[in-house]
């Protein structure tokens, strides 16, 4: 019995150790294709999804990338590839900026936008509405009231 059981250990072993062998040079592969690619967003996904491909997804990494990505919505970036389509959020607070016209919105998460002067809405912006932000067709963002026909382009200022 005991014979059995080493053996099946060393088999096993012996097993796990060679499928890892023949891993190895896919993933090398595969890290060799990311290290090529010249965009920094572009390379670190593929490094991303290769460490995944090799080791599984970790869950937790994932969560925290997803906030990185919505805190950072907004922001002046040279690539925005890894930028979520919208983001939703509750006014926290709204100041008019007397020197540029412009109203300032704080969100609760942090955010904060400023209007510019293109866009259609008709409501003014108060406290507790539930908004939504996204890209403008052309360039810019687009601030939503929720349950309201039209919009406000904003810029965030942090």
């Amino acid at each position: 019995m005991k014979k059995t059981a080493v053996l099946a250990i060393a088999l096993f072993t012996g097993s796990a150790a060679m499928a890892q062998d023949q891993a190895a040079p896919a993933a090398n592969a595969a890290l060799e294709a990311c290290r090529a690619i010249e965009k920094d967003n572009r390379r670190l996904e593929c490094y991303d999804a290769a460490m995944d491909a090799l080791y599984g997804v970790d869950e937790e990494l994932v969560t925290q990338r997803e906030q990185v990505r919505e805190d950072r919505f907004g922001l002046q970036s040279s690539e925005n590839s890894l930028e979520p389509d919208s983001i939703e959020a509750t006014i926290s607070e709204v100041a008019a900026d007397v020197r540029t016209g412009s109203v300032i919105v704080a969100l609760d998460n942090g955010q904060i936008w400023d209007t510019t002067s293109n866009g259609s809405i008709k409501w003014r912006l108060k406290v507790g509405q539930r908004v939504t932000i996204a890209p403008g067709p052309f360039s810019g963002y687009r601030l939503r009231i929720e349950g309201v026909t039209g919009y406000q382009g904003v810029r965030r200022q942090k």
